[in-house]
């Protein structure tokens, strides 16, 4: 299920909109932002809806804290608030927020941005899937997210016929604990980081098959696979075996 955090010091606001998106998301709260980002760092959240004027840490805060935060850049956030100037609505929208309701708002207007929000996140996710050759630019992402899908491609590609190469050593060339890179690709990709990997790799195979390169137990070492896990898997990705593949 969808985890949603919301970000209110209101207390009897907050527990309101806990009450009314809890039927369809799992739901998390925090009274500001200092206490949302101790929720971020221990659990995998989806979207964040935040007041914007809150003690110790407001909304804005917190909203630059996460898009600049390549931990957690990737996580949209739809900020709430009661002060409906131009000036509010321009420093959220340059702070990173992804949108802006102001109060009071009609519910069904809030769920109607969530859905639209996870829909734009499944679109990225259906666009990594059509096929690496994709640049990391067309994925709808904030720059930072960019940059990390970049460098991602570069390890694995550089990595292309180390066998040996593992999720471990991924995660600590790109610069980032296991989990959290876990939870950055499936964000933005749909993807573990070991099916990130393996995308990138069946990827290279076909392109080799398409060259001419007719020897498919070499292909498959070229690109870190035994042969018979390289044809597994282009089955699975393809439709067809690799021998079939340079048959058609």
């Amino acid at each position: 299920m969808t985890t949603i955090l919301i970000v209110e010091d209101n207390q009897d606001f907050r527990m309101f909109l806990e009450r009314c998106l809890n039927d369809q998301y799992h739901v998390l709260t925090a009274g500001n932002g200092i206490e949302a980002l101790k929720v971020l760092d221990s659990n995998d959240v989806s979207i964040v809806i935040s007041d914007i004027m809150m003690p110790e840490m407001n909304g804005l805060e917190l909203c630059n804290r996460i898009k600049t935060d390549v931990n957690y850049s990737h996580i949209p956030v739809i900020m709430l608030t009661a002060k409906s100037t131009e000036d509010n609505i321009i420093t959220g929208l340059k702070d990173g927020a992804d949108d802006y309701i102001t109060k009071p708002f009609n519910l069904n207007i809030l769920k109607l941005r969530i859905q639209k929000i996870l829909e734009w996140k499944a679109d990225n996710h259906r666009n990594f899937a059509k096929g690496i050759e994709i640049a990391p630019s067309e994925i709808t992402v904030s720059s930072i997210d960019e940059q990390l899908i970049e460098k991602a491609i570069k390890i694995v590609e550089e990595k292309m016929g180390d066998t040996d190469f593992t999720v471990e050593e991924f995660g600590a060339t790109i610069g980032m604990t296991r989990g959290h890179l876990y939870k950055k690709l499936m964000a933005i990709t749909g993807k573990s980081p070991i099916e990130f990997i393996r995308a990138i790799r069946i990827k290279r195979g076909r392109s080799l098959l398409e060259q001419g390169r007719t020897n498919i137990s070499e292909v498959a070492y070229t690109v870190g696979f035994s042969p018979k896990q390289f044809s597994k898997f282009f089955r699975e990705e393809y439709g067809c075996l690799p021998s079939e593949f340079i048959k058609k």
